[in-house]
């Protein structure tokens, strides 16, 4: 099975917190982003209670400075209840066919080497892995043994 697995330290976690849940909302955001030259991955929506949902995203670590005045202003623009920045974290991407059996083991190798995940985009041809940075050169190394054979 031919597996591409890449590790990424330089990225950073920008979470929209308490948006309100209403058309439009992603689009200010991420319009407003591109208009601004930034380029964003991995964006995910969780629906709360009460109306609210919070937006989150991968950005480059070189546009961190760049990138807090913009999403404040943003935030308040669009009425959210804040906007956080998580600074010490590592993507892992594993591209293959993510078989039950083989998320499973990713999952497995990822506690053993006491990584735990922060967050998990997956899909049928990949998965990403957001992971504390104190964490990543572990993890990434438990993940490449498990598809070694």
């Amino acid at each position: 099975m031919s597996v591409d697995i890449k590790l990424d330290k330089d990225c950073i976690h920008v979470v929209f917190l308490g948006l309100p849940n209403v058309p439009g909302v992603a689009s200010k955001i991420f319009s407003t982003l591109a208009q601004n030259n930034f380029n964003f991955d991995m964006i995910t929506q969780n629906t709360m209670r009460g109306g609210r949902s919070d937006v989150s995203f991968l950005i480059n670590k070189n546009k961190l400075d760049d990138v807090i005045p913009i999403c404040r202003k943003l935030s308040d623009d669009i009425g959210a209840q804040g906007v956080s920045f998580a600074t010490e974290i590592a993507a892992i991407k594993v591209n293959n066919n993510n078989s039950q059996e083989a998320l499973v083991k990713m999952f497995n190798a990822l506690a053993n080497a006491g990584a735990n995940i922060e967050i998990i985009n997956a899909t049928t041809e990949s998965v990403i892995f957001i992971i504390s940075l104190t964490h990543a050169d572990s993890a990434f190394n438990a993940l490449n043994k498990i598809f070694e054979d």
